[in-house]
């Protein structure tokens, strides 16, 4: 019985984690805007809200890992692709540098 305590509690420190994880990940939020409901229906599929805000891009970089999404397997039309690249872009932009 002993033996079995170990895997026992790492089955449960790595679930408590996961569960713990995707807590943080509900509690971040997108802004309101035009194409939230594209990333949030196909981004989110594969992984969450706090990847996405954690590095903010140019427009350029998200249309890349937009791109790089899809090669690996997001599906998405045109239209959604657009959408989703034009709402990152405008809402996860990088900070143009402080001007003096």
């Amino acid at each position: 019985m002993s033996r079995c305590l170990p895997g026992l509690v790492l089955v449960v420190c790595s679930l408590s984690g996961a569960f713990a994880a995707a807590a943080v990940s509900q509690a971040i939020s997108l802004p309101d805007a035009d194409g939230k409901e594209q990333v949030l229906g196909a981004c989110t599929r594969c992984h969450g809200v706090d990847i996405i805000v954690a590095q903010p891009r140019s427009p350029d970089q998200w249309a890349e890992v937009v791109s790089i999404m899809v090669g690996q397997g997001a599906v998405l039309s045109d239209d959604e692709y657009s959408k989703i690249v034009a709402y990152l872009s405008a809402n996860l932009a990088v900070e143009p540098p402080a001007q003096n």
